[in-house]
This record gives C-alpha cells, structure tokens and sequence, in this order.
C-alpha cells in the first residue's frame, strides 16, 4: 500500500495583468509499504543435498519514507510563444538524488494559407530502480539485486499544420542502466546506452463525405536484444461520414492496424512480467475491421465486423506476442442511448 499527499502554492497566469505565467512550488511526501511472502526454504531445517539457495536471504518487506521537492512554470495563453517546463528532486529516503525535468516549448509562423505549429520538448530523468525490482520473492522465482539509478533522455520536436490535417513527430531517446526482464524472466540492467529514434507521420485528407486518417512510424533501437521494436507500424481509417434526411448521423468504413516483424516479448504468468525472447517473430500481419456507426438524436448504435480478413488474406499468423493470438474474427453490434436527467 502506498499513502501520498502533496502540499503547494501556486500563482495562476494572468491572474493579473502582471502575471504573464503561471508558477508553482511543491513538496510530495509518499510512505510506501511492501510485504512478501516468507521464504520458507531458507527457513527449512534441512536442505535436499547439493540444494543452494540464490540468494540467501531476501527480506520479507519494507516501508519507504519519500520525499520530493519541486517546481513548474507554465505559459499557455500566448499567441505567439507557449512553454511549460516541470522539475522535481528527491530529497529523502530511497528517492534522494532523484531527477526528472521535463519540458515543452511552442511557436507558430504562417506557411502559406496554414498556420504552422512547432513544437520542441525534451525530459531527463534518473530514477531508482523500483523495489520489487531489487526484492522479490514468489512461488517460482525469487531475487534480490542491487540496481542503481536508470538515466533517460529524451528530445524531440513536432510540427503540426492544421489545414493539410499534417503532423509530423521525431524524438531520440537515450537510456542508460535500462531495467527489463531477460529470456529467463529475471530483472536484468542494462549498463550500456540504447538509443531510440523514431519518425511519426500524421496525415488525414477530408473531402465532403470522405475521410481517409493515417498513421506512419518508423522507430529503431540500437539494441534490438534488449529493446526489441517493430520497425514500421502503420494505422489507417477510411470512412464516409454524412447525413440521411438531416437527422441521422451516419459513418461506414473500414480500417486497419500493421507492423513489421519483430521479437515480440513474451509473457510469463508465473511472476506477470513481459520478458524478452529471441524465437518467434510476431507481426507482418494487417488486422483489418469493417464497421458502421449511426446517430440519431440521444441515441447511438453500430455494427461491426472486427478482423474480417482472418483467413480470407493474410495468413493465420495473428500473433500479438508469442502465444498469445489477437481477437479472431467476429461480429458485434450495439446501442447506446443517452437519457438526460
């Protein structure tokens, strides 16, 4: 169980004509409790010959005394520049000598007959290891580590330009002593720096009754053992949306979800963590849905017919992670009303 409260102050923007920002000052204070169950073979009086218990002792809890300080300065009502910028430090217990600073800031300049907005932003955070990741003690699986801070830094710049319904996202990220579970399902650190860069492109068209919304990513990592990413993932929505006798509200189209092969993790039931593996490949395969949506004053229903293509194109290889298949083809409809008080 965790207990958390929060004390502030905080000055609003434009709460006067002086106060072109808004600030605030904070302090959190958190009490966390961990309990485990006993490790009864340590505790037995006899251990079967040749029986070495790793590790020796693990604790069977903990309670965790928090404390962060920290700050913001935010501007949202310029028309020509907005920011915000967060940062909050640790200064007690376990979260001493925490960081995490995050920050955004955006403008926007005409391009043509469209108004163009940019957006720049970025975080830094080194944070301790949870401590589940360092204890931990089950039926099947029982750890004890000793992970020090993981270091994450990210920047990235966005721009959106609403009258050809475009934006564009790009970030790299770097992260440093990167805690995750290997082939065997034990919490591994990483030392060594992963870096992560990614490319998403947003463009919709709109014409009268037509609509066609579609997303592109493209992301790799440098360490693909130990971050595995699909390396293109693509969502794209074409509908016809329009009117019957100008009260009812109709939508028909189709759409679909696809991403490139990769090393999906894997998840184990036994400790409810996804870990890494290197045997199966999941992806390559397009999930695609067909659906209809109608609207007529409080009330709405739809039809829908999820996965369609299953075995109709595409293959059977529907596999989100390794045994673990998507939803299988089906039909669904419903009806929502909505009474007003």
């Amino acid at each position: 169980w965790r207990l958390r409260n929060t004390l502030g102050v905080s000055m609003l923007e434009g709460f006067n004509r002086y106060a072109k920002f808004g600030f605030s000052l904070y302090g959190t204070h958190e009490v966390r409790r961990y309990t485990l169950v006993p490790d009864t073979v340590t505790g037995s009086a006899e251990r079967p010959e040749g029986l070495d218990v790793v590790p020796a002792v693990v604790g069977t809890g903990k309670t965790q005394n928090l404390l962060w300080v920290g700050g913001q300065l935010t501007k949202q009502r310029g028309s020509l520049l907005r920011y915000n910028a967060t940062a909050q430090f640790g200064v007690l217990g376990d979260a001493a000598g925490e960081v995490d600073v995050t920050g955004d800031v955006a403008t926007r300049f005409k391009l043509g007959r469209d108004t163009a907005w940019v957006k720049a932003y970025g975080y830094f955070k080194n944070l301790t290891a949870p401590w589940l990741m360092n204890n931990y003690v089950s039926n099947h699986y029982i750890w004890k580590n000793d992970f020090g801070k993981t270091q994450r830094f990210r920047v990235g710049g966005e721009v959106n330009m609403p009258l050809s319904w475009t934006r564009v996202n790009v970030a790299y990220e770097t992260l440093k002593n990167y805690i995750y579970f290997g082939n065997d399902a034990l919490p591994v650190q990483h030392s060594a720096g992963i870096h992560v860069f990614s490319v998403t492109v947003n463009q919709d068209l709109h014409f009268k009754a037509f609509n066609w919304e579609n997303r592109l990513t493209f992301q790799t990592s440098s360490d693909e053992a130990v971050l595995p990413l699909p390396k293109l993932s693509l969502y794209t929505n074409l509908y016809l949306q329009f009117r019957v006798a100008r009260v009812l509200h109709v939508q028909i189209g189709a759409d679909c979800n696809y991403y490139t092969k990769y090393h999906a993790p894997s998840y184990n039931p036994s400790n409810m963590t996804f870990h890494t593996q290197n045997t199966t490949e999941c992806g390559g395969f397009a999930m695609m849905d067909l659906y209809a949506n109608f609207k007529l004053k409080r009330a709405r229903f739809f039809v829908s017919w999820n996965h369609f293509n299953q075995k109709l194109f595409g293959g059977d290889n529907y596999f989100a992670i390794p045994h673990y298949p998507l939803s299988p083809r089906r039909f669904q409809l419903g009806v929502s009303v909505d009474f007003a008080n």
